[in-house]
């Protein structure tokens, strides 16, 4: 409940900010502080939605066409793969799981010949744990329960090869053993081409059965195992309970540890631009600062009389400290509701990005709203800052010597 002081306070604060002042260009200081407090909070919060979309729309492709767990065999190590399968779908935080061949090759056609990373996959890896049939753009999944020479390219790299559903490439690998190294080829035909809108994924991979891929692998060539969890932001922790239950012939590797470097990097840039935007609001907080510095100039006679009727220093710092948080909340209730209206119109209406996935790994600004970050960390951040403006003026306007204010003018 706000008592009798804190109401006059306020009325007193209110009726200094608002009244007609002699010097016209002190609203005018103070109109620009709120305009650019607005525009600092809106700044931060477009920024770091933008920056926030653009992180979970990555994690997103990043984990749409790849397993969460990659658990791989020990250069020389000989392991049951099918025990290893049992053993990993067993473990606590396992949603499915599946083997895997890895293979670099060639694939040449009628368009063209290009390098591309084959996975060799077998039907749970397809299904549950890849999941390519959401992202299938044409044509249809290839069998990878069997063993024919059946391919699902990815859209950019069936674009580069000018093969599509029917068509046949062929695939070339290195062979042999030891210090010989034999071509093997092997002849695929086209059932499909998948899109996941991501550029590494779409113009570099390509997926067969498991049983066609070891044609082309030599004694040696070992599978692993792909996981999905239930649960990917807590990968890790299942991770170490894979490698546990796997033992020390296996190495588990999760999608958060394989690509730490791109999300520490991300996080770095989103607190630097959250640094270099709050100086938007300092400079709108320096702005308040010299408004009500113009205002203690001004009022210093009326001051002066309320000292003289014995106003406490105390509340009459609290009057001009109330003004700074009357602009600064002005300033702060515009910048919310303008950043969140913009973020609004993008995510309805999304602005495409030059170049598409093959520059910023996505076709369109992405925009997630962070509420914390919006509602709450952002204006807090802001509203110490016009707090912070005002106590240099308060502390002034508490010093002025009564007499001396009276005979100001």
């Amino acid at each position: 409940m706000i008592g009798p002081t804190v109401k006059y306070e306020r009325f007193l604060a209110m009726r200094m900010l608002l009244r007609a002042h002699r010097q016209r260009f002190i609203p005018l200081v103070a109109w620009l502080s709120v305009a650019g407090v607005a525009l600092g909070v809106a700044s931060l919060i477009i920024v770091l939605s933008v920056h926030d979309g653009f992180e979970d729309d990555l994690r997103k492709k990043i984990t749409a066409m790849s397993a969460h767990i990659w658990l791989q065999p020990l250069d020389g190590a000989r392991q049951n793969v099918f025990r290893t399968l049992e053993l990993v779908r067993k473990t606590p935080g396992v949603e499915s799981a599946g083997c895997y061949l890895p293979r670099q090759a060639l694939l040449q056609s009628r368009g063209g010949t290009t390098g591309a990373v084959l996975f060799g996959l077998d039907g749970a890896a397809a299904g549950k744990v890849v999941g390519l049939a959401p992202h299938l753009k044409a044509g249809r999944m290839a069998d990878f329960s069997g063993s024919a020479p059946e391919i699902v390219l990815g859209a950019e790299l069936a674009m580069v090869l000018g093969a599509g559903p029917g068509d046949r490439v062929v695939i070339i690998t290195a062979g042999g053993r030891g210090s010989e190294t034999t071509p093997r080829m092997l002849s695929a035909r086209v059932t499909g081409v998948f899109e996941v809108g991501m550029y590494e994924y779409d113009a570099h991979t390509a997926y067969l059965p498991i049983g066609a891929l070891r044609k082309l692998v030599p004694a040696g060539g070992e599978t692993g195992v792909m996981v999905k969890t239930s649960d990917f932001y807590r990968a890790n922790e299942t991770s170490a309970r894979i490698q546990a239950v796997s033992g020390p012939g296996w190495v588990s590797r999760d999608w958060l540890s394989l690509n730490r470097n791109l999300f520490f990097a991300i996080r770095v840039e989103k607190l630097v631009m959250f640094v270099i935007l709050l100086t938007i609001v300092t400079v709108a907080a320096f702005n308040i600062t010299s408004s009500l510095i113009m205002t203690v100039m001004e009022k210093t006679r009326a001051i002066g009389i309320m000292n003289a009727l014995g106003m406490p220093a105390a509340r009459l710092g609290r009057i001009f400290v109330l003004q700074g948080i009357l602009v600064g909340s002005a300033g702060i209730a515009a910048g919310i509701l303008f950043g969140l209206a913009i973020c609004g119109i993008i995510a309805l209406y999304p602005i495409k990005m030059p170049g598409g996935g093959s520059v910023y790994y996505l076709t369109y600004l992405p925009v997630q709203v962070n509420w914390l970050m919006s509602l709450v960390v952002v204006p807090a951040a802001a509203f110490a800052l016009c707090v912070v403006s005002a106590l240099y003026p308060a502390r002034q306007a508490t010093r002025l010597d009564p007499l001396e204010a009276i005979h100001y003018e």
